[in-house]
């Protein structure tokens, strides 16, 4: 791992919170995260610099602290973004006709833009083997997606449509991760796969692990709702 060891990363630094910038900062702190996804995807967290990031994002270097205090925050950010991308994979208020249809476009939009960002998000992986904070990033990351699935399971159980003796969470986790990595050996690994017959197989696995396939007399036991709510499932 290469460290940065210009002056200003030695620093103690307060970046301004974004909700203070002016529309000038705004657009400064959008180009620092845009010149991170550059440089992070074509180095790697390890081996980038913030002056990397500066240089690319046109301003000086020492312009970076005013926003981000540290390589990890902007890689934070980041991650955020590229979290939010990644989860808005149809308008709100259209909402799938069935649970499969949904699952289907939910896989199609998650495969898309992990071949978009496989570089990206192959720096993710990377991050989680080299500090206990990256390992945190790392898991509220997946943690997103884990939570949103289980909501959605809940909630078709609860209309009897999935199996009600699957634990919600325990399977969006095994689900997610199947997903997950099946696109890193498809985008990062570079296996070959053709786009629809991966959306088809892993639609028909979550489908028919699930029950979405056959009906489900009501569950007898009914667990504790889970926080929030969502319409998506990957």
């Amino acid at each position: 791992m290469s460290p940065d060891t210009s002056p200003e990363a030695a620093r103690e630094v307060s970046p301004r919170p974004v909700e203070t910038l002016t529309a000038r900062g705004l657009r400064t702190r959008a180009a620092l995260l845009d010149a991170a996804r550059v440089v992070f995807a074509g180095s790697g967290f390890a081996e980038s610099r913030i002056a990397d990031i500066s240089r690319v994002a046109g301003v000086a270097h020492g312009t970076f602290y005013t926003y981000f205090s540290s390589k990890e925050e902007v890689l934070h950010a980041v991650m955020s973004e590229l979290q939010r991308e990644m989860a808005s994979e149809r308008p709100a208020h259209t909402a799938p006709p069935s649970p499969a249809q949904g699952i289907e476009a939910a896989h199609r939009h998650y495969l898309r833009m992990y071949r978009t960002n496989a570089a990206l998000l192959a720096t993710l992986e990377q991050v989680a083997t080299l500090s206990e904070d990256l390992r945190t990033m790392r898991r509220e990351h997946r943690r997103f997606f884990v939570d949103r699935t289980a909501r959605a399971i809940q909630r078709w159980q609860d209309a009897g449509l999935a199996d009600p003796g699957l634990d919600p969470t325990y399977t969006a986790s095994a689900l997610g991760n199947m997903v997950d990595r099946f696109a890193y050996v498809w985008f990062v690994i570079g296996e070959e796969f053709d786009e629809d017959k991966a959306v088809e197989t892993l639609t028909r696995l979550w489908v028919q692990a699930l029950g979405l396939d056959h009906e489900h007399p009501p569950s007898p036991h009914r667990r504790p709702r889970l926080p929030g709510r969502s319409t998506s499932t990957s």
